[in-house]
């Protein structure tokens, strides 16, 4: 099969899943007929976001509030633009197609790749329900792959762009920073002081940026204090968050290859998004939201799975070369 395979056969596949992905977003014509609100609520985040109105205190219809950080409105800006937020995802299929060509030559692995994510149930369940929810997934996993791609000698060669990057990914979900940590902790602790320095200082003003973005609207600090994403963001307790952040911490310091960063968020993410799943079943019970689409959080893991098994398979390519 490998030797039937071209860069051309990649390149069309891909066409064809993007194809496949914008019509998607189109099928739902009522989607107040699923019980999912993630998509009316990004959809009125990015409206209040965009008017300079305050986005934590509107409900949308189900009760729910907006937990949206200023990383992810800024990431679906163009989808938003476009008046369909299901682009999100073929946007983030885009980005993670093209992380895997850049990082990868071998065609059949690049073809698997795009082929894994691309049959994705849940994918495909979230681009029709215009969720954004794995995205924030693709986002970190292929900003890793590009920035390791390019700058794999030295991770700290660009530290302004590296620091609004990583301000932006900051601001897109919590658990979405784990594979950040496990990447480029140690690598940072390894830098000279002057990048050390340089990279903080533009994440800071970066992160500040977008805080002030959605915080400005507000009446006064109370207001904030009572009314705010942090409360509503992230996956399972304080507890169990603490746990698996101290565990990525102590991952980053035996990830000593790309390809473990890659297992080992691998590793924590599901884990994190499993607690949580537990959890709301065992509060809730098996009808939480009447349906079972909690348990697609677990394919926030997805992303880094599917590049971490690409690069098992070329690691054992490339000892079928050497012997």
């Amino acid at each position: 099969m490998s030797k039937n395979l071209n860069q051309k056969s990649v390149y069309l596949l891909a066409c064809a899943f993007t194809v496949f992905y914008i019509a998607l977003c189109h099928i739902m014509k009522d989607p107040y007929k699923m019980n999912i609100d993630r998509w009316q609520t990004l959809d009125f985040s990015m409206d209040y976001w965009i008017h300079g109105q305050y986005i934590y205190t509107k409900r949308n219809f189900m009760g729910n509030l907006s937990s949206y950080l200023p990383g992810q409105l800024l990431l679906s800006l163009p989808s938003y633009l476009l008046g369909n937020l299901g682009y999100v995802q073929v946007m983030a299929f885009l980005l993670f197609a093209g992380a895997v060509l850049k990082e990868f030559k071998s065609n059949l692995i690049r073809f698997t790749a795009i082929l894994m994510l691309g049959i994705s149930l849940s994918y495909i369940y979230e681009a029709v329900c215009k969720s954004d929810f794995i995205s924030s997934f693709i986002f970190s996993a292929a900003f890793i792959l590009f920035w390791h791609s390019k700058f794999k000698d030295n991770y700290f060669q660009k530290p302004v762009l590296l620091g609004v990057c990583l301000g932006v990914l900051f601001l897109t979900r919590s658990v979405a920073v784990i594979p950040l940590i496990i990447f480029l902790l140690k690598p940072f602790l390894a830098a000279n002081k002057t990048l050390q320095i340089r990279t903080v200082l533009t994440f800071l003003i970066t992160v500040a940026i977008l805080l002030v973005t959605i915080f400005f609207p507000a009446n006064n600090f109370d207001y904030i204090f009572q009314h705010n994403p942090l409360k509503l963001q992230g996956q399972s307790n304080k507890l169990v968050m603490l746990f698996f952040l101290a565990a990525a911490i102590f991952l980053s310091f035996y990830a000593k290859k790309i390809n473990e960063v890659f297992y080992f968020s691998s590793y924590i993410v599901f884990f994190i998004m499993l607690s949580f799943v537990l959890e709301k079943y065992l509060y809730f019970g098996i009808g939480f939201q009447d349906n079972f689409f909690p348990t697609t959080y677990l394919a926030a893991c997805l992303p880094f799975c599917i590049i971490g098994y690409c690069f098992s398979v070329k690691r054992e390519a490339d000892r079928e070369v050497l012997n």
